[in-house]
This record gives structure tokens, sequence and C-alpha cells, in this order.
């Protein structure tokens, strides 16, 4: 009886600090609710007012992540190490 062949390795994890991601994602919501702004009457015409409350809603969660992200670095930073919680060196 033979084994079964090994699982591929997986490529190893790219740790950060998020903010990266979560000030693009805060960008793209602002820019899908000035779209939305723009086309209010469109909106409005076919009953999708509620797209134009998620955006919004969606930006001032982004803008409550980015000031999270960015503090949480920052105390990282002061303490000597990466957000990824590993030391310097490692």
């Amino acid at each position: 009886m033979t084994t079964p062949p090994s699982p591929p390795s997986l490529p190893a994890t790219r740790q950060g600090d998020g903010v990266l991601a979560v000030t693009v994602g805060t960008i793209a919501w602002a820019v899908a609710l000035v779209v939305l702004l723009a086309a209010h009457a469109w909106v409005t015409r076919h009953h999708a007012t509620w797209w134009t409350a998620t955006a919004a809603v969606g930006l001032v969660f982004g803008i409550g992540g980015t000031w999270w992200v960015r503090r949480r670095r920052a105390r990282y930073q002061a303490a000597g190490r990466s957000a990824s919680g590993q030391g310097e060196s490692g």
C-alpha cells in the first residue's frame, strides 16, 4: 500500500498592520458615496436609496477603522515591535 502524496506547501503569510487595506477600503467607500450622491436622481427613481446609506455607513466605519489601525501601529512602534507581534529582528 502506498502513502498518499503530501499536499503542496502553502505560501508564507504576509503579516502586516492593516493600515493600507483599511485605508484603500475607506477610499473605495468614499468614491462609492460620491458617485451615488452624483446620481441621486437615478438612485431615487430606482428605489435604491439604501445604496447611498450603505456607502455612508461604510465610509464612517472605514474612518473609524483607519483611526484604529493607525493608533495600533503607533503603539506597536512605540513598544519597539512590529505590528505582527514579532520583534524587529524576527
